[in-house]
């Protein structure tokens, strides 16, 4: 039976080419954007997951409280690891890793001269005991454990070695000292929060050999054993931290505690503690799951308004179908199976579309899609579980309607289906609100992603350049300095420890001198050219001078040395920028005075407040040169500059990045989010517009005989568009309140986790309704005129 449900189905939809080819695309269109965030989201999900009993496996974070302030670091002390493993027996093993991007990049040289490096950290040897990643060459129980030995990636070895077999054994210089390339393992994969091309054995680095509880530079983790109770692991670590830490602790006022998180949590976790890679927001996982399943629902009202457009010309079909003995279920089943063999089609295109294209989304989100997910056991039953519930659900009305005919009405003149026209009506205000609520939403990301870029940072970011060096290169940055300044490559140059778009190093201020609070404050190190090199305005005091007493001068000379602070600083510590000028402040071992106050600028993300900051003349931490270049063509600065690091420093590649651009990139996550909203937006608009052809095509058949009569009474094509789109925009009304109320609850969410953010102008609601207005215009248009130019002798021959 259900054999010829299928075959007479088949020959239906054959016949009916342009309906089968609008809902096949239709239906593959909402099917391979559905798929599409399906493993969008599975990869986001997926994080972390993959190393064996990844359930027991934990990060640790260090907190500091100091005068009633609170800050989280997601870095720890070195000496952490060690004793967690010595004194805690719930710890099973544990690892430690020093991230060496975080302060520069690394030289490494096979042979053929340096290559520059950014993906090099130190690890322990424990690192692949913890993180079980396959080992393709080498013992992992032995590639870690002796000084100057070096694990590298496969990929890093065919670039080095030309094949992993080859790598082993073999000597690479790392800034100049040797190491021995002891293991290759696989590529770290793009859903771990670990992502390195090499590592070497921490017992290389000087806290690898003496740990110590201080600085906090260094990412910690332990596996548990089974059925820990993590209350009573807690209590033992701050047990541990008050043994080793608490008398130092209370003699420098404040505080410190170590929280651990489940490794699989950090991707989604709080993107406020410093992690390897950018973390996410779990909120737009919620977002995009909720924008798939109204892709899929848009493109199954897509299918009925179609389904019912076509009912009028199918009744004598039914009628004579009932005539020769066709009960209702037998109907039904005619019906439904081609809803099912035009949901397997938009299946099967859709699976073709994503292994043919699956890179194009790649481009866009940044994250890989996996098209062999779809192909395990829970992939072939999503995939079947949307062939049940799209087919049944898009046919079923469809289906209800056309077999429910009585067969005298069916095989009548004056078939009427205005029974179900609320439903229709529903089925459409749905599609629009679904097209204008993204579009609003899109716009609303848009212009959020261009207040970051266009905002005043209170520095100039344009022309200026940033260039990494290392520490050895500092006995020639002076003369690059002076000669990129005679040559007039460069307008100014400064040493600073960080490019201003991102200033991570911390300091307290105690008690003493002018000052009777203690504070957490940002520090930044810097030469005495970063004031006009990246433009501050400074508010009260004076410039740095040329011959300023350096921080490191005047602890050696046991002087007092002059620091700035923003204007949030001298508002914190309840003075004004005028006052605070030659203010005394205690930063530990290290009198100091105010110099000037600077204007608040921007040195973290638009999602923090702008925090209290003390610039310090401090180049001994400095290992970045931020050159302002003069006006005009960059390119020609960018060679002299290119020609004199050559000549200075002909060991290391000349290595560039405009302060823009990278300010650009700490909005990566949005950018993400802001393109994705737009493909999707744009589907949902094409679907819901296939769908208002549907509906319109039923109401321009029915009414068929009155835009005859009207045509020759004289009406013109806009007096029936007219008539025939009274109806549409009463529905496109609701519908545009209904996505303004969405609208307004989506920007509350989307800015709340920005700071500082834009205004949501009403014209983002106009604009957005007028284009989907417009676009809903020009389909009924389309459709009135095919209606229109049919000759009215035809179609009134009958009356």
């Amino acid at each position: 039976m259900w054999e010829n449900y299928f075959k007479v189905s088949f020959r239906n939809l054959t016949k009916r080419k342009l309906y089968t080819g609008i809902n096949i695309l239709g239906l593959t269109i909402a099917i391979v954007s559905f798929l599409t965030i399906s493993l969008y989201i599975q990869h986001e999900l997926s994080y972390d997951k993959m190393y064996t009993d990844a359930d027991r496996i934990y990060k640790f974070n260090q907190e500091f409280v100091a005068a009633g302030e609170s800050q989280f670091a997601g870095t720890t002390p070195s000496q952490l690891v060690p004793t967690l493993m010595e004194e805690i027996p719930e710890v099973e093993v544990a690892t430690l890793v020093f991230d060496l991007s975080i302060f520069t990049s690394v030289m490494i040289d096979n042979g053929e001269g340096n290559q520059e490096e950014s993906k090099v950290a130190f690890a322990d040897e424990n690192f692949l005991k913890v993180f079980d990643f396959e080992m393709l060459a080498g013992n992992p129980d032995l590639a870690l454990k002796e000084p100057n030995q070096l694990v590298i990636t496969e990929s890093t070895a065919k670039r080095y070695f030309k094949n992993t077999n080859d790598a082993i054994g073999k000597i690479l210089k790392v800034d100049g000292k040797d190491y021995s390339v002891t293991g290759v393992m696989v590529d770290f994969p793009s859903n771990s929060h670990l992502d390195f091309d090499f590592l070497a054995s921490f017992k290389s680095h000087r806290h690898g050999i003496n740990p110590e509880w201080s600085p906090s530079n260094y990412y910690s983790y332990a596996k548990l054993r089974p059925n820990t109770d993590l209350d009573a692991f807690s209590g033992k670590m701050d047990q541990m931290i008050e043994k080793h830490m608490g008398e130092t602790m209370r003699s420098n006022g404040f505080s410190s505690s170590f929280h651990f998180q489940p490794v699989s949590s950090i991707h989604l976790g709080d993107s406020q503690l410093k992690s390897l890679k950018p973390t996410s927001d779990i909120k737009y996982l919620y977002i995009f799951g909720i924008v798939a399943v109204l892709l899929i629902f848009i493109g199954i009202i897509n299918y009925v308004n179609l389904a019912t457009a076509e009912a009028s010309e199918r009744r004598k079909e039914v009628g004579l179908r009932k005539v020769m003995g066709a009960d209702r279920l037998q109907l039904f089943g005619q019906f439904i199976s081609e809803s099912f063999i035009l949901t397997f089609s938009g299946i099967v295109f859709s699976l073709l579309v994503l292994f043919f294209n699956s890179g194009s989304f790649e481009g866009i989100s940044g994250v890989p899609i996996r098209f062999d997910l779809l192909m395990t056991p829970v992939g072939i039953g999503v995939i079947i579980g949307l062939l049940l519930v799209i087919g049944f659900l898009s046919g079923f009305y469809p289906a209800m309607i056309l077999s429910g005919m009585e067969p005298l009405k069916a095989l009548g003149k004056n078939i009427h289906f205005g029974r179900g026209g609320w439903l229709r009506k529903g089925l459409v205000v749905f599609q629009f609100f679904v097209s204008i609520g993204l579009l609003v939403a899109t716009l609303i990301v848009q212009r959020q992603l261009d207040y970051m870029q266009s905002v005043n940072l209170g520095y100039d970011r344009e022309e200026v350049v940033a260039l990494t060096y290392h520490y050895n290169m500092r006995n020639v940055v002076g003369g690059f300095k002076n000669e990129l300044l005679r040559t007039g490559n460069a307008q100014s140059v400064a040493l600073a420890a960080d490019m201003p778009i991102f200033i991570k190093a911390g300091y307290k201020i105690f008690p003493g001198g002018d000052n009777d609070k203690e504070m957490m404050i940002t520090g930044y190190s810097v030469d005495p050219d970063l004031i006009k090199t990246i433009g501050l305005k400074i508010e009260a005091g004076e410039d740095f001078a040329e011959n300023e007493l350096t921080r490191t001068e005047a602890f050696k000379q046991k002087a007092e040395h002059s620091v700035m602070l923003n204007e949030a600083a001298v508002k914190e510590l309840g003075w004004t920028p005028e006052e605070a000028v030659g203010k005394k402040l205690d930063f530990g071992d290290e009198p100091t005075y105010v110099k000037a106050v600077v204007g608040d600028f921007y040195f973290n993300s638009l999602h923090h407040r702008v925090g209290p900051m003390v610039i310090m003349v401090d180049p001994d931490q400095a290992n970045v040169i931020l050159v302002k270049l003069p006006k005009g063509n960059p390119t020609k600065y960018l060679a002299g500059m290119e020609s004199i690091w050559k000549t200075l420093a002909p060991g290391r590649p000349f290595n560039y990045k405009f302060i823009d651009q990278e300010y650009a990139q700490m909005y990566k996550s949005e950018q993400k989010v802001g393109a994705i909203f737009s493909v999707f937006s744009a589907i949902a608009i094409f679907i819901a517009c296939m769908g208002l052809f549907g509906l319109v095509s039923y109401v321009a058949l029915r009414r068929t005989r009155e835009i005859s009569i009207r045509k020759v009474l004289g009406a013109t094509v806009s007096d029936v568009l007219k008539v025939l789109s009274a109806d549409f925009f009463v529905l496109l009304g609701i519908s545009a309140v209904m996505a303004v109320m969405f609208g307004i609850w989506f920007s509350n969410q989307w800015l709340q986790g920005f700071a500082y953010k834009t205004e949501v102008s009403p014209w983002i609601y106009i604009l957005a309704i007028l284009l989907v207005s417009v676009i809903s215009v020009l389909t009924i248009g389309y459709r009135t005129v095919k209606v229109f130019v049919q000759n009215p002798a035809k179609t009134l021959k009958d009356e």
